[in-house]
């Protein structure tokens, strides 16, 4: 039972093995294509203007959140959640069609007074980071920012997660080994003394003698 256990484990282990490697190569790759989307929009831009941390707007406000759960043993689990407040609500055509449209009559129908919160939609500015740059970012700074939206929100937190799994795994491992090698140990003492006694208490072999 404690060898089918710790084969069990091991399969696990080598299927998130997998995973990590791939998830690796993945960051990698995405990461190199950041770079270098970020090395074109550079190369290609005006002269004395740069995309990097110098343009960087020092009140930013992060965008996602993350979130940290754990499952029935206790191991965590990392995903990206988006706060409510950077979900934006753009107003539709429908809306934008209707306000200020006349009516059947002819009449045109004067504006109602906009409420607290839709002051408050139009109020709000776009967070978009690329809007630092300028309303006409180049495009591989937009490639840029997709590879890094990937990166951040679909690679990395799977990836954390798979190595907190086979961390756990690692120790689960290790305890089904040592709990497998104390049997074992008891198992061997236990056949040790069935021999010793049974040793003392066997008759000894005699030869039988024929009178001729």
């Amino acid at each position: 039972m404690e060898t089918d256990q710790i084969d069990q484990l091991l399969e696990r282990y080598l299927t998130l093995l997998d995973e990590y490697t791939q998830l690796r190569e993945l960051l990698s790759k995405t990461q190199a294509g950041m770079y270098q989307n970020i090395a074109r929009a550079n190369f290609s831009a005006e002269r004395g203007v740069r995309y990097g941390p110098d343009y960087y707007d020092e009140r930013m406000q992060a965008l996602r959140s993350l979130k940290i759960s754990a499952n029935d043993k206790g191991v965590p689990r990392y995903e990206l959640v988006k706060p409510a407040k950077a979900v934006t609500q753009p107003m539709s055509h429908e809306d934008a069609g209707d306000e200020g449209a006349p009516d059947d009559a002819g009449e045109i129908s004067s504006p109602e007074k906009p409420t607290a919160d839709e002051k408050a939609n139009r109020a709000k500015k776009s967070k978009d980071p690329l809007r630092w740059f300028g309303i006409l970012a180049p495009l591989p700074l937009r490639q840029a920012q997709t590879l890094s939206v990937q990166a951040v929100q679909d690679v990395i937190p799977r990836l954390v997660s798979v190595d907190a799994e086979m961390m756990n795994l690692e120790i689960e491992v290790r305890r089904a080994r040592k709990k497998r090698a104390k049997v074992q140990a008891s198992m061997k003492r236990l056949d040790a003394e069935q021999v010793q006694e049974a040793e003392p208490g066997s008759p000894a072999p005699r030869a039988e003698v024929k009178s001729t």
